[in-house]
C-alpha cells in the first residue's frame, strides 16, 4: 500500500498544511429549536414557519428540550465534557436570516473537548482528531438565485424560510489535520457516528450535514499557525479533500514566490466545475 501522490509530495515538502473543520449537523427533532413549526425537509416553501421563526413582534421562543438531549447524546459519544450553557444573539444582517440575528451557544457551548478516532485507508494508520467544542444554534433560511450570472448577478432571489430555526449542532475541531484526506476521512467517520446515535441523518445532499474547512500553511517544524482561509460550499467528501489540497498548492505557491502577504484571512467558495477555490 502506498499513500497518494499528493500526500507523498506533501511529505517531502518544506511546507505543511494545517486543517480544522467546522461541521454543522441538523438535529433530528420533530419541531424547530424555539417553535412548534415542523422540522421537515422537502415541503413547499414557507409552509413550516411560525411568528417565532420570523422574529415577529411579540413572539416568544421556547427551547426544544429534545434538541438539547440530542446534542448531549453525541457529545457523550465523542467523549466531550457536557457543560452548563447559555444562548446569546449573534447579530448580523443577511436576507436568509429573517430575525436579523441568530440565537446561538457560541460563547458558552454545551460541550467542550472530545475526539474522533479515524483509521486512514491504504495503510495510513489510526489518527485521533481532537475536538475544541460543540454548540447548538439556529439554522438560517435558504435563498435561491434565479437567472444567476457570474458578472451580472441574479435577476431575482427567492427566500424559503422553512429551514430557519431548525436546530443545528456545530462541531468544531482543533487545527489538528494535515491533509485533505484526513479531513475527508474525519468527516465521513463523524457522519457515521451522527447516524449511529440517531442524532441526525447526516445527509450532505439535503444540507442536513454541512462542512467548512479552515486551511493554513506553515513551514515544517514551525509551531505558529499560518493565515487561515475558510472554504465553504463543500457538498461532498471528495470536494472537501480536493479543496484542502488546492488551498495547500495555492498558498504554498504564494509563499515560495515571496508573496505570503497576499494570503489573507478570508472566506472562499469551492467551484466544483473548475476544481478550485475563489
Amino acid at each position: 500500500h502506498r499513500i497518494s501522490t499528493a500526500d507523498e509530495e506533501r511529505a517531502m515538502s518544506e511546507w505543511e498544511t494545517v486543517v480544522g473543520l467546522e461541521v454543522h449537523v441538523e438535529l433530528a427533532t420533530e419541531t424547530k429549536l424555539f417553535s412548534h413549526a415542523p422540522n421537515r425537509f422537502g415541503d413547499a416553501p414557507n409552509t413550516n414557519i411560525t411568528p417565532v421563526c420570523l422574529g415577529l413582534p411579540g413572539s416568544l421562543p421556547v427551547l426544544n428540550r429534545r434538541a438539547v438531549e440530542l446534542a448531549m447524546t453525541i457529545g457523550l459519544a465523542l467523549g466531550c465534557e457536557i457543560r452548563p450553557s447559555v444562548f446569546h444573539r449573534k447579530n448580523y444582517f443577511y436576507p436568509d436570516l429573517p430575525k436579523g440575528y441568530q440565537i446561538s451557544q457560541h460563547d458558552v457551548p454545551v460541550a467542550r473537548g472530545g475526539f474522533v478516532d479515524v483509521t486512514l485507508p491504504l495503510g495510513g494508520g489510526g489518527r485521533r482528531f481532537a475536538l475544541e467544542r460543540m454548540h447548538i444554534e439556529e439554522d438560517t433560511g435558504k435563498l435561491t438565485h434565479e437567472g444567476a450570472d457570474a458578472l451580472k448577478g441574479s435577476d431575482a432571489s427567492l427566500g424559503d424560510y422553512n429551514r430557519a430555526g431548525t436546530p443545528l449542532l456545530e462541531i468544531v475541531t482543533e487545527p489538528c489535520m494535515r491533509s485533505g484526506q484526513e479531513a475527508s476521512e474525519y468527516a465521513q467517520e463523524l457522519q457515521r457516528i451522527v447516524r449511529f446515535t440517531e442524532v441526525g441523518d447526516g445527509n450532505l445532499s439535503e444540507g442536513s450535514m454541512r462542512c467548512d474547512v479552515n486551511v493554513s500553511v506553515r513551514a515544517v517544524g514551525d509551531e505558529r499557525l499560518g493565515t487561515k482561509v475558510e472554504v465553504k460550499n463543500l457538498n461532498s467528501f471528495s470536494a472537501m479533500q480536493r479543496a484542502v489540497d488546492f488551498e495547500f498548492e495555492r498558498q504554498t505557491g504564494l509563499l515560495e514566490a515571496g508573496r505570503g502577504g497576499d494570503i489573507v484571512q478570508e472566506t472562499r467558495l469551492w467551484d466544483e466545475n473548475k476544481r478550485e477555490t475563489a
